[in-house]
């Protein structure tokens, strides 16, 4: 994979994650200020050779237009994992705005704008010409930390991406975060046409105090692993799978 798509990647994710800093309930003036804090950050797209990409993360703005953060980037199932990434950001008083990240691995820097809708959702895309496409958005965590204790619960989640040799892939679910760091639930899934209907999960997690965690989870004889970051109060969390050959992004919520 070449630095310019690893680059626009991580770049459209930052973007994202700088956005998610709104409150919910979008204020009638925005400003630099009203993106600071903890984000979880989701962005999906294509290379400029039409490839998936997807990148899953977590960034902590400061308020002056500033952030940094990690991301899990799939670029067409070359898995990246939790690499460190900074960039900038600049909201104008209507909620909209534009900004810069830099991917630390190529030094590179791209660009995108933001809108702050009506909701608080941040709606992103990437803007400089001849990279491929990327959009998505930002969550804010909030002020809850997070703990097996404080993220337990049964989670809904829809996701989708592509399977390296098999094809398209889209799924849905329930997922039960146990109290003792089990899981428990059932996944359906489509893979080109092929349906697995309500299929069982079983597996674990982890929830780290900077609301970072994994789930390694089997289904239908194979096993799957995904990064985690929890947004909404720790009631719901973005999550990518980190095997290779696979682009696959989920969105769970309590």
């Amino acid at each position: 994979m070449s630095c310019v798509k690893k680059y626009r990647l991580a770049v459209a994710t930052v973007f994202v994650a700088l956005i998610g800093t709104v409150p919910a309930s979008v204020a009638a003036t925005c400003s630099n200020a009203s993106i600071k804090g903890q984000y979880g950050i989701f962005i999906n797209g294509y290379d400029s050779s039409g490839l998936y990409q997807h990148g899953v993360g977590m960034i902590n703005s400061n308020g002056a237009g500033k952030f940094t953060g990690v991301e899990t980037v799939s670029d067409d199932g070359t898995i990246y994992n939790n690499q460190s990434t900074t960039g900038t950001y600049s909201i104008a008083a209507n909620c909209t705005g534009s900004g810069t990240i830099i991917n630390v691995k190529s030094g590179n820097q791209s660009h995108y704008n933001f809108v702050v809708d009506s909701t608080g959702q941040i709606e992103v895309a990437a803007t400089d010409s001849g990279h491929g496409s990327a959009s998505g958005y930002a969550l804010p965590l909030g002020t809850a930390t997070c703990s097996i204790a404080t993220v337990a619960g049964t989670y809904g989640f829809h996701g989708g991406g592509f399977l390296a040799g098999k094809g398209e892939l889209q799924f849905n679910g329930q997922f039960v975060l146990g109290s003792t760091g089990a899981v428990t639930g059932v996944e359906t899934q489509d893979v080109n046409g092929a349906v697995i209907s309500a299929g069982a999960v079983t597996g674990k997690y982890t929830a780290a105090s900077n609301c970072r965690g994994t789930i390694s989870y089997s289904f239908n004889g194979t096993t799957i692993h995904l990064n985690t970051y929890f947004v909404n109060g720790t009631k719901g969390f973005v999550a990518i799978e980190t095997d290779s050959g696979t682009v696959a992004s989920f969105v769970f919520q309590q």
